[in-house]
């Protein structure tokens, strides 16, 4: 199985990982290569820069969020694609506790890719070939093929790292001159989603130059030809929900919460509802006045409800829409930011408190510092529409808001860091679970298997 394939890692965080893999995947999709983004990691946001460089939805390669699955996720979505897979944090930089579990490093391993390395050299000069020499060496079955420099002062600074770097016969595929105009919009939790608005006009475009004038975009391609094939058997059976038959008779009508405020989704999991017979109906909690007719799910996913709780307040036809779906018993799914709009109250960074769907006897409030990050492993409390009790899920926490209960409630969720028990974690009641826990479904097909097919819950009771 041949898939042309390439990996862009840093040395740390902040090297421009996801500006010079953007720029590339424009790049190379300007060259009429049929290019797949991917984001190793978690992160949500940097994908959306990948989606709108290549015009078609990235994806995340995290291991803890799709355990075994993780190869067969893979070769479903690239088939017949070329591969550019931007890394996370450094290119060793794993889970805490482990070997380098779920690193940049990593997973470029499991998938057999080459490596490019970005390095950011505004202020080194010979040194450059050690840390170079390092990060080759370190790991023999990591393949580094080349290095991209970044951030370079000047002419004569270049040629300095080059013929440093030249006695390692490590090639430079690129020199990146510093550019200050060219730094993604940030805030609190990172990069301004594309989906938000956070991409300038003509940014892919003057992006998409820089790379094509500083990167030799011939070697990279020949580098992505050259990797390795894959053993089609080995990676498509990882996967048990790539392979699941759809169910006869209706398709599940899954409403998906899509607009400025609710943007944060996997594609794999997405997809796999498809797969199982479902289909996705979107529906804006900013926008619309009423939910979509003849729902048999819904999914309000995170995002930035923080930045919209005026119009999400505001918008009282929705929320009733909303609450009406609720009192019918049909299964309403919740995460992060949907999570907290399920409550009675957010109060945002300026204390000002303003009301919410009311389906949760607990209010969010916005800090200024993180109150939750890091992956956790999962237990229901309670037997629900995605499993029964004691189903194990892994996920991933990260927020910037807290919430507070007004009397003892049914968690979703006993949270474990590591093998400690941590705390419990959200409301499952009824037909109701939301927490603060991202999921991949894509890791846990079981869990969409057990939702869709759900009699129960198909007659909304």
């Amino acid at each position: 199985m041949k898939i042309p394939r390439i990996v862009l890692a840093g040395t740390h965080s902040g090297v421009g990982k996801t500006t010079l893999a953007t720029g590339l995947m424009a790049a190379l999709n300007r060259r009429q290569r049929p290019i797949q983004g991917y984001k190793v990691g978690p992160d949500y946001i940097d994908p959306s820069y990948h989606t709108a460089a290549t015009g078609r939805p990235s994806r995340n390669l995290d291991r803890w969020l799709l355990g075994e699955r993780l190869p067969s996720v893979f070769v479903q979505s690239t088939e017949e694609r070329w591969a550019v897979i931007e890394g996370v944090m450094g290119l060793f930089d794993g889970m805490s506790g482990t070997a380098g579990f779920g690193s940049t490093a990593d997973v470029a391993k499991l998938l057999n890719a080459p490596i490019l390395l970005i390095v950011d050299a505004s202020s080194m000069s010979r040194s450059v070939a050690a840390l170079v020499h390092g990060f080759k060496t370190y790991d023999p079955e990591v393949s580094l093929q080349g290095v991209i420099l970044n951030r370079v002062k000047s002419t004569a600074q270049e040629k300095i790292l080059r013929e440093a770097l030249s006695e390692l016969q490590v090639p430079v595929l690129g020199v990146l001159p510093k550019e200050t105009s060219l730094h993604l919009p940030e805030r609190h939790l990172g990069l301004i989603p594309v989906g938000e608005g956070g991409l300038l006009e003509g940014f892919i475009d003057t992006l998409s130059k820089l790379i094509t004038d500083h990167i030799d975009l011939d070697q990279v391609e020949r580098i992505m030809l050259s990797a390795p094939n894959l053993n089609r058997s080995v990676f498509a059976n990882t996967n048990p929900g790539a392979h699941s038959q759809p169910s006869q008779g209706d398709k599940f009508r899954l409403g998906l919460a899509w607009d400025e405020a609710f943007l944060f989704y996997y594609q794999d999991a997405l997809d796999l509802a498809e797969r199982l017979n479902g289909t996705i109906v979107p529906f804006s909690p900013l926008h619309d006045h009423s939910l979509p007719e003849n729902l048999d799910g819904i999914f309000l996913g995170g995002g930035f409800p923080e930045l919209h709780l005026k119009e999400l307040s505001r918008n009282t036809l929705f929320l009733n829409s909303l609450r009406a779906y609720a009192a019918s018993g049909k299964p309403l799914y919740a995460e992060c930011g949907g999570y907290m709009y399920l409550g009675r109250s957010i109060t945002d960074f300026e204390g000002q408190e303003l009301p919410m769907a009311d389906l949760i006897p607990m209010k969010a409030e916005m800090t200024k510092r993180l109150q939750g990050i890091g992956y956790r492993r999962g237990i229901f409390r309670k037997d629900n529409f995605l499993g029964p009790r004691g189903t194990v899920v892994q996920g991933h926490e990260f927020h910037y808001s807290k919430v507070t209960y007004e009397a003892d409630v049914p968690a979703a969720y006993e949270l474990f860091k590591g093998d400690q028990a941590d705390r419990m974690e959200g409301y499952a009641q009824d037909n109701l679970i939301a927490s603060y826990l991202h999921l991949n479904f894509a890791g846990h097909p079981e869990l969409l298997e057990h939702w869709f097919r759900s009699p129960r819950q198909r007659r909304g009771t």
